[in-house]
């Protein structure tokens, strides 16, 4: 259930069940400390996970003019709020509606995302109730999970049969590492596997 109601800047703010998806007291600036805790953005697109009253969308826009962004959202109620408060976002801002988080597979813009390598960044206060699923929305998008890392890791020839883990734990590279070894993948391919193994160490 999603009601809206204004603060004292006559800006909407969005509620899921009481719970407030942005700051009542300075939505902006609340979207302008996260924009800048993230540091330089290394990609032209990005998806961010979770719109809420859309604050962090505007800022992140704001802040780079060129970016180009797509959103992840499974309320759509909150969608033609987001676009009346930033109509001049209408052309950069895309908005993705997702309702299963297996429906991201069949997303169109799921292919640009593996191949524009794009950046995913989650906005965390916004979730509401929806913490778990957006959760998993951002563990497949970045292949975290072992649904995506066929789809991020096709292009090396991986056999992600040979993966077998515990239901909904989280994939780390250690767990990738002895799949890619057992791989037909080249030498070449599997040395950049074995740096960010020793990375993370």
């Amino acid at each position: 259930m999603i009601t809206f109601s204004e603060n004292h800047e006559s800006s909407l703010i969005p509620f899921e069940e009481g719970e407030a998806l942005a700051s009542l007291r300075d939505p902006r600036a609340e979207g302008l400390k996260w924009v800048y805790s993230l540091g330089a953005i290394p990609t032209p697109h990005v998806v961010v996970v979770g719109l809420g009253s859309g604050f962090h969308v505007a800022a992140l826009a704001d802040i780079d003019p060129e970016l180009q962004i797509t959103v992840v959202e499974s309320r759509e109620a909150l969608i033609p709020v987001f676009r009346s408060q930033f109509p001049e976002l209408a052309d950069r801002v895309n908005i993705a509606v997702v309702q299963e988080d297996q429906d991201l597979f069949k997303a169109d813009f799921f292919q640009d995302v593996l191949n524009q390598r794009s950046y995913v960044l989650s906005f965390r206060e916004c979730w509401g109730q929806q913490t778990s699923f957006f959760s998993q929305v951002f563990a497949h998008l970045t292949g975290r999970t072992l649904e995506s890392v066929k789809y991020h890791f096709e292009e090396f020839g991986i056999n992600i049969k040979a993966l077998y883990l515990e239901p909904n734990k989280l994939l780390s590279i250690k767990d990738i590492i002895p799949v890619v070894e057992a791989s037909a993948m080249v030498e070449e391919k599997k040395q950049i596997f074995r740096i960010l193994g020793e990375l993370v160490k």
